[in-house]
C-alpha cells in the first residue's frame, strides 16, 4: 500500500506542477516515485495497511511481482513520452499524472482480495486511459479510438459488476478467502447463478486481454491511439489483467476446474488462430501489433487455462519478454512514422541502409517476439508450453505451436524488409530518450534469454 500512496502523491503533484506552470519538473518527479515505489516493493515495505483496508488488498509475492515489472515497463514508457509530446507541452503533466493513476489501478488490480477492489482496480486502471486514448484531439481516428474503448470497457464493467452481484447473491460476502470457502463447501453443487456470475468475471477480463472473442476493438483503439498510449494499453494493461484474472481464479474457483479451464481452453485456442491468422494479412505496422497483441494473450491463456502453482511465475516471465518487446516495437515505430509519415510494413524496406541501429533493435525484437533462442521471447513460450504438458494438455500445446510459426512467418517478415536493399528512408534522428529504452530493452531480452532464471530469482526475493 506504501508503493500505492507515493505514486498516488506523485500523480496529485504533477498535476499541480502544470498548475503553477513548472512542467520541467514533472518527469522528474514521477520517475523519482516509481523508482522509489520500486524500491518499496523490492524491500517488501509496501504492507501495514491491511488491517485500515478491512484486508480488501493483499501485497503478496504475486503482486510484488507484477507490480515490479509494471512500474519498469511503466518508466521506459514515461521517458518515451517526453519527446513523443514536444509540441504539447501545455498538457504534459495531465498525461503523467493520468499515466500514474493508470499504473494505480494495474497494482490494486494484482493485489486486490476483495471483488469490491478488483472492481476499484479495474476501473482506476481504465479511466485514465479512456482520456489518453483519445487526447489527440485533432485527430479524428483518435476520437474514435477513445470513444470506442470507452463504450467497450463500459459493456465489460457492466459485465464485471452483474458477476459481481450475482457472486455476492450466492457467497454472502465480496471477501475472496469467504467465496473460496464457499466454493470448497459445496464441491461439484454450485449454484448457476454462482456460476454465472463467475463466467461474467471471466468475460470482462477476456475483454481486458483481448482476446477472441472480445477482441474486435484492439486493432481500432491501438491504431487511433498515440502511441505511446498504445504501448501502455499493450504492456501494463495486458499485465494488470492478467495478473487480475490469474488472482481471481486461484483465489475463488481454482478447486471448480469446470467453470473456468475448459472455456479458457477454448478461447486460448480461438484467440491463438484468429490472432495469428488475422496477423498474416495487416499491411500496417501497428495494426500488425495489435493482433499480435492478441496472438500473445492467447499463449498466455494457454498457461492460466493450465494454472498450476508455479504457473505465475512463468506468465510473469512471458508478460516481461512480451512487454519490453512490444514497447520497443512502438518506439521504433512511432520514430519511423513521425520523421517519415511511414506507417506500412512495406515502407520500412531499406531502413537498414541508413539507420542499422533502428534496424538492428527492430530485428532483435521481431526475434523475441517470434520465439527465437537465445531471446527472451523463445523462453517465455518454452516455460508455458512445459507448463502445459506437464497440466497433460498436448492437444493445446501442438495448436500453440503450429500457430506460433505463422507467427513466426510475420515476425520475420517484418524483420527481412527492414533489412532489405532500399534508400528510401533517409537517416532519422533518434533522441536520446529512444536511445537509452531501445538500448536497455535489447539488454533485457538478451539478458533474460542467456540467463532465463535471473528473473525468477530477482521477482521471488
Amino acid at each position: 500500500m506504501t508503493s500505492v500512496i507515493v505514486l498516488a502523491a506523485a500523480g496529485i503533484a504533477s498535476m499541480f506542477v502544470g498548475v503553477f506552470n513548472i512542467k520541467r519538473l514533472a518527469l522528474p518527479l514521477v520517475l523519482l516515485a516509481c523508482l522509489a515505489a520500486l524500491g518499496i516493493i523490492m524491500f517488501h515495505y509496501n504492507g501495514g495497511y491491511e488491517s485500515l483496508m478491512n484486508n480488501m488488498l493483499a501485497f503478496d509475492a504475486f503482486s510484488y511481482g507484477f507490480s515490479v515489472v509494471m512500474i519498469l515497463i511503466t518508466m521506459g514508457i514515461l521517458v518515451i513520452s517526453n519527446f513523443y509530446y514536444r509540441n504539447n507541452v501545455e498538457h504534459l503533466s495531465d498525461i503523467y499524472a493520468l499515466f500514474i493513476f493508470s499504473l494505480i489501478g494495474g497494482i490494486l488490480l494484482c493485489s486486490y482480495n476483495s471483488l469490491v477492489m478488483l472492481f476499484l482496480g479495474i476501473e482506476i486502471l481504465s479511466i485514465p486511459l479512456y482520456i489518453l486514448a483519445a487526447s489527440n484531439r485533432k485527430n479524428l481516428f483518435s476520437n474514435e479510438a477513445g470513444l470506442k474503448y470507452f463504450l467497450m470497457g463500459s459493456f465489460a464493467s457492466c459485465f464485471l459488476l452483474l458477476g459481481i452481484t450475482f457472486i455476492y447473491g450466492t457467497a454472502n460476502s465480496f471477501d475472496m478467502n469467504v467465496i473460496a470457502q464457499y466454493v470448497n463447501a459445496n464441491p461439484g453443487n454450485l449454484s448457476p447463478l454462482f456460476i454465472t456470475g463467475a463466467v461474467l468475471i471471466l468475460g470482462s477480463f477476456i475483454f481486458k486481454v483481448s482476446a477472441v472473442p472480445f477482441h474486435f476493438w484492439a486493432p481500432d483503439v491501438y491504431q487511433g491511439s498515440p502511441t505511446v498510449i498504445t504501448a501502455f494499453m499493450a504492456t501494463v494493461v495486458k499485465t494488470a489483467a492478467f495478473g487480475g484474472l490469474i488472482r481471481f481464479i486461484s483465489g475463488t474457483i481454482f478447486p471448480e476446474t469446470a467453470i473456468w479451464s475448459d472455456v479458457l481452453n477454448v478461447i486460448a485456442i480461438l484467440t491463438l488462430i484468429v490472432g495469428n491468422i488475422l496477423a498474416l494479412y495487416q499491411t500496417n505496422l501497428k495494426r500488425l501489433l495489435a493482433y499480435s497483441g492478441i496472438a500473445n494473450a492467447g499463449y498466455i491463456l494457454v498457461a492460466v487455462a493450465t494454472l498450476r502453482e508455479e504457473t505465475f511465475g512463468y506468465v510473469l516471465y512471458y508478460l516481461t519478454a512480451y512487454g519490453v518487446g512490444s514497447m520497443i516495437a512502438f518506439t521504433i515505430y512511432f520514430i519511423v512514422k513521425d520523421q517519415t509519415g511511414i506507417d506500412s510494413i512495406a515502407g520500412l524496406k531499406g531502413l537498414f541502409s541508413k539507420n542499422k541501429f533502428l534496424a538492428a533493435v527492430l530485428a532483435f525484437t521481431m526475434l523475441s517476439l517470434a520465439g527465437i533462442p537465445p531471446l527472451a521471447g523463445f523462453f517465455g513460450k518454452y516455460a508455458i508450453f512445459v507448463n502445459a504438458i506437464n497440466a497433460n494438455a498436448i492437444w493445446l500445446v501442438i495448436i500453440a505451436i503450429l500457430t506460433s510459426l505463422i507467427g513466426v512467418y510475420y515476425y520475420l517478415r517484418v524483420m527481412t524488409t527492414a533489412m532489405s536493399a532500399g534508400d528510401d528512408i533517409p537517416k532519422l534522428d533518434i533522441h536520446l530518450s529512444y536511445k537509452i529504452v531501445l538500448t536497455l530493452g535489447v539488454i533485457i531480452l538478451l539478458t533474460l534469454g542467456v540467463v532465463p532464471d535471473l528473473f525468477n530469482n530477482l521477482i521471488s526475493k
